[in-house]
């Protein structure tokens, strides 16, 4: 008597003790439940590749204050009314001050300037004016890049920035004209100021510069935020829903539209999307359940304990998910969907085989159950520890939340053993025991044993004794070709893919109380990205060494040239492109300061616009002449020594990712070896991202595919001295797979942060299916079947379970394609194809290499013509 044989009669003849020990750990496990933290966004890359350190260091050299900041793009339209109208301009002012009042937002905010737009400009010139008698030269220091702030600063007399009841209280005194006038002044294309400079970039790309009206414009709100941002799961709480009640009030607005983005808001509307997700995912789930159950059962006892483990299995998981402190992140919710398709997998197979040993044998139930068990063990062993390494290989992820759903996923593939292996049977028994007592004693048929659907499945075995060779040679054309398309499969880190999309239709015939919300950030992100360019797509290069040298600005002159050869630059009103350099702002300042003009055009005997010599003597009038300024591009140390520069990139929001990183990359590929230069900014590390998505998958892949080659060979050598046995199982596998990549590349599915796990877990559930046919197939053999008897057998009995695991499996993942992210529809949606690839290749495919195994591997007898049912096998 083996192990399994030893657990078969233990399982069985200890049935009430071990219902009483599963109680007690669902008891213990349940409580864990109450411990899960929901998180509403992913958590970001990583700080180890060198675009995410150089973001951090841009941040750290080149920030104006000490503060860690957010900012929130919110842009105003009213295709009917002048935006810059003195009235369009007091309500921005008085909608700021909205803000201001409510207390949840108030705490969030930075103590200088929170709010920004072209009111806050034209009030602070206005107010200037009237201190110094002229509007030549308002209080407005010019756009922070690291943070996407426009700041302001005190001026030489050292006047108080103006608060925003005094902004309020100037404009209201000001008349028409009045507003007028100064919008000339701050809206002259041709002034170098930085009012001038900072109004241009809060004003549509579509704007007539010097014009006095548009129909568009931004206005920025700064939040102050515990540590750097660079993913939207780092920002707190208080701060996204700040936000959240930010972009609120501001739909609250009678008189003009606004479109709001931050990245809080991705953290805040993701929350409710898990929400309303599972509001939509939780009835289809259970629907689901219990049809598939009924169908494949046909028997309400078998369906109610179906149920009753499905619902044991996902306590367990999640009751250990609270425990072990995992978040519950929007990938999770993927988890519960996956857990109770292979749920309902090991509830079919466990409940066929048993069902079908019932029929076979006169033993009793008990009997029944223990040879079913003892049968099935090896396989459900094997699928199990396979699977678990599937969702395990995630861990090579560079992202925690990933790495944490393959954790919660393989406890929970572990839990679903446990309950349909140990805890269902013992239920059965005992439930079984008292229905009989009741009179009621019968086992239903086994679907698929009999008509069209036997005649289907037996299709792959009748091939594999007539033509086994010529089957493989059309699968590994069909391989191919799709091997080849997959090579055109693409990659995507946009956060897109994580924003709620508007609910079906049919949903709104759906009690209002479950009724899902309306998400608007992807189309307001949409529509700030077509027309302004957004502090989010703000790329730099990070220069370090000696940067006072004639060599490095010569260097900074090519890459500005490099980078405007890009489509992807966004250019404002006035053409000019969003690229600002060291030189670009000296420049600016030598046009409106005599004494650095005289400095700037001394150091330049070449006349070419560019310092050649004395060039720290230049850095160090540009730092007297304009500190805030320089400050932003120069990087100097306590010995006053330059350390680094940076320049900035403001790209267009609908440019490709990738041609906005070829833009700075090819601005980083002009300078020389003397000195570092390094590409960063949101898309680059992103795009970088992208890089670790694919080499994510060839990792995790690998590893499953090994890890799965090892197990299978050991076991198969260790229980039926058949090693070979474990590689022919894992083909069909793979071929799955290979078709799977091939599918999303042919409908132009990207492989996301998401789907960057479905190769691994593919080939960990795939699995299942060839695990199967090879132990039932090599359990026939054993017992003296012919080959072609064996597979017969083999398709009889595991082929119509494999087809109602496949059919309830994939269905049960295709619930996620009503998840209100894409990225969780494109998820299920591959994982389902996946199920219905592996189950294929398993009943159509494996039969040939099973045939071709034994002819050509073990040398066995020749393969004969597929022989007529024996009495007693039907």
């Amino acid at each position: 008597m083996d192990l399994f044989d030893r657990l078969g009669e233990a399982i069985t003849n200890n049935s009430r003790a071990i219902i009483v020990v599963m109680l007690l750990l669902t008891a213990g496990l349940a409580p864990g439940l109450g411990y899960i933290q929901e998180q509403g966004a992913l958590s970001g890359l990583s700080e180890d590749t060198a675009a995410a350190e150089a973001n951090a260091e841009i941040q750290e050299r080149f920030s104006d204050n000490d503060l860690n900041t957010t900012s929130t793009a919110i842009v105003i339209r009213n295709d009917d009314e002048n935006l810059l109208s003195r009235e369009a301009l007091l309500r921005s002012l008085r909608y700021q001050q909205t803000l201001y009042e409510n207390e949840s937002i108030n705490t969030t905010l930075v103590d200088d300037e929170p709010t920004f737009g072209i009111a806050n400009i034209v009030a602070q010139a206005s107010i200037a004016a009237d201190r110094r008698g002229t509007v030549d030269e308002p209080m407005i220091s010019g756009w922070n890049e690291e943070s996407g702030v426009v700041e302001t600063s005190p001026t030489a007399d050292d006047w108080s920035t103006p608060t925003l009841d005094e902004q309020i209280d100037e404009l209201e005194s000001m008349d028409r004209w009045e507003v007028e006038a100064v919008l000339e002044d701050v809206l002259d294309p041709d002034s170098d100021s930085a009012a001038t400079q900072a109004a241009y970039q809060l004003l549509p790309e579509d704007y007539s510069p010097g014009s006095l009206s548009t129909d568009s414009r931004m206005l920025l709100l700064t939040q102050e935020t515990e540590t750097q941002i660079s993913a939207a799961a780092e920002i707190s709480t208080e701060v996204s829903n700040a936000q959240g009640d930010a972009r609120a009030i501001a739909y609250d607005q009678e008189t003009d539209h606004y479109d709001v983005y931050g990245t809080g808001l991705v953290n805040y509307e993701q929350s409710f999307v898990i929400q309303d997700s599972f509001s939509i995912l939780g009835p289809l789930v259970l629907l689901f359940v219990v049809v598939a159950l009924s169908l494949a059962y046909r028997d309400i006892a078998d369906v109610a304990l179906g149920l009753v483990g499905v619902v044991v299995t996902l306590l367990w998981t999640l009751g250990a998910m609270g425990w072990l402190g995992i978040n519950f992140n929007p990938v999770m919710i993927a988890a519960p969907i996956i857990l109770i398709g292979l749920s309902v997998d090991f509830a079919l197979h466990v409940t066929m085989r048993y069902r079908e040993e019932r029929q076979a044998s006169e033993g009793g139930v008990r009997q029944a159950m223990s040879t079913a068990l003892t049968d099935l063990g090896p396989a459900l062993g094997l699928i199990t520890m396979t699977t678990a390494i599937g969702f395990l290989s995630n861990y090579t992820s560079p992202l925690l939340d990933l790495r944490d759903f393959g954790v919660v996923t393989a406890i929970g593939i572990v839990s679903t053993l446990l309950v349909f292996g140990i805890l269902i049977p013992a239920l059965k028994l005992e439930l079984t025991s008292v229905l009989a007592g009741l009179g009621w004693d019968r086992t239903p048929s086994l679907p698929g044993s009999r008509g069209a659907t036997q005649r289907l499945l037996h299709g792959g075995s009748t091939l594999a004794s007539r033509m086994p060779v010529a089957l493989l040679v059309a699968v590994l054309l069909l391989t191919g070709g799709a091997a080849y398309a997959a090579t055109d499969v693409g990659l995507s880190a946009d956060q897109e893919l994580f924003m709620g999309d508007n609910p079906p239709e049919v949903t709104e015939n759906l009690p209002e109380s479950i009724q899902p919300g309306e998400y608007s950030l992807k189309s307001d992100r949409a529509d700030i990205y077509a027309d302004f360019q957004p502090p989010y797509r703000q790329g730099f290069i990070l220069v370090t060494g000696d940067v006072a040298t004639p060599g490095a600005l010569d260097g900074v002159d090519d890459a500005r040239d490099e980078i405007n050869d890009s489509d992807a630059v966004y250019e404002s009103a006035t053409d000019e492109p969003a690229i600002v350099t060291p030189l670009s702002e000296m420049r600016a300042v030598a046009r409106t300061d005599q004494s650095f003009n005289e400095t700037f055009e001394r150091s330049d005997t070449t006349n070419d616009g560019i310092p050649n010599r004395n060039v720290e003597e230049v850095y160090d009038a540009f730092y007297r002449a304009d500190e805030d300024r320089a400050s932003r591009v120069l990087d100097r140390n306590d010995e006053g020594n330059y350390t680094a520069m940076s320049i900035q990139i403001g790209t267009d929001g609908n440019a490709d990712r990738s041609a906005a990183t070829t833009a700075v990359d090819d601005g980083v590929a002009a300078f020389d070896g003397e000195l570092d230069a390094v590409g960063t900014g949101s898309f680059v590390v992103e795009e970088q991202l992208n890089t670790r998505l694919s080499a994510t998958l060839i990792q995790s892949l690998v590893v499953t595919i090994l890890a799965v080659l090892v197990i299978l060979t050991g076991a198969f050598w260790l229980k039926e001295r058949r090693p070979t046995l474990g590689p022919t199982t894992l083909v069909p596998v793979l071929l799955s797979a290979i078709w799977l990549f091939g599918t999303m590349a042919l409908l132009d599915i990207p492989i996301s942060i998401i789907t960057a796990m479905v190769g691994s877990i593919t080939v960990g559930i795939g699995v299942d299916y060839s695990i199967h046919v090879s132990e039932r197939y090599w359990h026939e053999r054993k017992h003296g079947r012919s080959i072609e008897e064996a597979l017969r057998r083999t398709i009889a009995g595991t082929g119509s379970a494999l087809m109602s695991s496949a059919v309830t499996t994939a269905v049960g993942f295709g619930v996620l394609a009503f998840a209100l992210l894409p990225s969780l529809r494109h998820f299920g949606f591959v994982l389902a194809v996946g199920v219905v690839y592996s189950f294929v290749t398993a009943v159509y495919v494996h039969p040939s290499l099973l045939v071709v195994w034994e002819r050509y591997v073990l040398g066995s007898e020749t393969v004969v013509r597929l022989a007529e049912p024996l009495e007693g096998d039907q």
